[in-house]
């Protein structure tokens, strides 16, 4: 039977919110639409917008909403300077209150890729958004402000597997750095990989982060159990993990076709030799019996054209 692969965000985002453990640790997702990017925007002032149907991170957008405020104009003091003391009336105050008070102005900052745009209104805005989307689903989330490594975003990336007695269990976590200028940490985006610990431990304490390592692999299991409801033969699923600027984990979204051999390149074979086991133990990738009598057989078939041309 076939490893079952759900491409779909949306879908999955769908079937994450009905378990109240799982939701806790999604951001504010929904379908995108002009309504959606107008109460979006105001409600967070980072919101990622990406396909529906996509990998390695093509397609997604950030947007950053500025608020920036001008001075009030100066006030006309000559009746002051003539010696004039009379108290204002209640509509000249008003007028006084308003004219002290700063204007706020709104503008939008898109970027995909290195490149950047700004637009002074959200109108403008969704027009290039659309011009981008050209009809296809895409979803618009609550951004997440990264930790930094080094002065650049990272992400964590949970692996989640069927083991040999087909419970899930999380087999390794590892981290993946933005490259310089890019809103994404995925490695064929230019990002780069780090262990956990290289990652994690500048900014919490060893006790914090064994406490975070801890929740992590239950959230893997949590998050698999509640997807293989509605998917039963799902026997992997890779989870990219944000951390907020307080250590709180955020599911970003969940690949049910994750990368294995990164974590080959970590230090921990131990952990990467359990990967792979489990990987060829649900179809995944080929026994090694399975590879070896196939090379066996190559020579076999050598033979066989040699006794023909023989003949």
């Amino acid at each position: 039977m076939s490893i079952q692969r759900v491409s779909s965000k949306w879908t999955k985002t769908v079937v994450l919110q009905r378990s109240r453990t799982v939701n806790e640790y999604i951001p504010v997702t929904r379908q995108y639409d002009r309504q959606t990017l107008e109460r979006m925007t105001e409600l967070f002032e980072l919101n990622y917008i990406k396909p529906d149907h996509g990998t390695y991170g093509n397609g997604v957008m950030r947007v950053k909403t500025v608020h920036s405020f001008s001075e009030p104009p100066p006030l006309d003091h000559s009746n002051a300077e003539e010696g004039i003391t009379e108290e204002p009336s209640l509509a000249e105050s008003n007028s006084q209150d308003l004219e002290t008070s700063s204007l706020r102005f709104t503008s939008y900052q898109l970027q995909y890729g290195t490149k950047q745009e700004s637009y002074s209104s959200l109108e403008e805005l969704h027009q290039a958004l659309e011009e981008r989307i050209q009809g296809h689903l895409y979803l618009i989330q609550q951004g997440i402000p990264l930790l930094k490594h080094e002065d650049l975003p990272f992400d964590l990336r949970v692996l989640t597997q069927k083991n040999l007695k087909n419970n899930w269990e999380t087999t390794g976590i590892l981290g993946r750095i933005a490259a310089p200028g890019k809103i994404i940490t995925n490695i064929h985006g230019g990002g780069r990989l780090a262990t956990f610990e290289e990652l994690v431990l500048p900014h919490l304490h060893a006790t914090g982060l064994q406490k975070l390592r801890s929740e992590l692999y239950r959230l893997g299991i949590h998050t698999a159990v509640q997807l293989q409801k509605s998917f039963p033969r799902l026997k992997e699923i890779g989870i990219d993990i944000a951390l907020d600027e307080t250590g709180r984990p955020w599911i970003l979204e969940v690949n049910t076709l994750p990368g294995i051999y990164a974590f080959g390149l970590l230090p921990d074979k131990e952990a990467y030799r359990r990967i792979k086991r489990y990987a060829i133990a649900y179809g995944r990738l080929p026994s090694k019996k399975k590879k070896t009598s196939r090379n066996a057989a190559k020579p076999q078939a050598s033979s066989s054209k040699v006794k023909s041309r023989a003949r």
